[in-house]
Parts: structure tokens; sequence; C-alpha cells
């Protein structure tokens, strides 16, 4: 059997979401998740427009912060992800 090693939408959400728990930079999340700069326009932009993420400018920087609902969604997408990892079968 051969397995998607791409990452699903939800998997990336994870990863933004992850990466903004302690701040990060544009920058640093489209390095980390390795996205072309237009995906991750759109899954900031939802993200910012669903209250799991926040902007705190810091001079001239965005510092991208995971919100408290983002928290939660992470810690639910965690949990799915690890529920549907243990009951796939290969």
């Amino acid at each position: 059997m051969v397995v998607n090693t791409r990452r699903c939408e939800i998997e990336i959400i994870r990863d933004i979401l992850s990466l903004a728990v302690k701040g990060a930079k544009k920058t640093q999340i489209l390095y980390k998740t390795n996205l072309s700069y237009t995906q991750l326009q759109e899954y900031l932009k939802f993200l910012l427009n669903s209250n799991s993420l926040e902007i705190e400018e810091k001079g001239n920087t965005k510092i991208y912060n995971t919100t408290s609902k983002g928290l939660e969604t992470l810690k639910d997408i965690n949990k799915i992800l690890s529920d549907l990892q243990a009951k796939t079968v290969y």
C-alpha cells in the first residue's frame, strides 16, 4: 500500500498554529511550513478571520500569535489526527 506523504489542509493549519504559539514572523512560518507565499497568505487570512491567529506589531515587524481560540483548535486538531492515526491500518 502506498501512503500519501502530502499534508492535508488540517495538518497545515496545525503546523501554522503550532509555530505561532510562541510568536512567529511570516517568513519563519513560510520556511518551516514549506508553503508558497500565495498558499501561506490564504491560510493566514483564514486563521486571522476565524480569530485563531492575531498579529502583534513590534516596530516594523509583524508577529503572528496563536489566540486562545487557536489553542483550542490546535488541541482539537491534534486529538483528531492522533485518533485517526491510531485507527489507520497499513
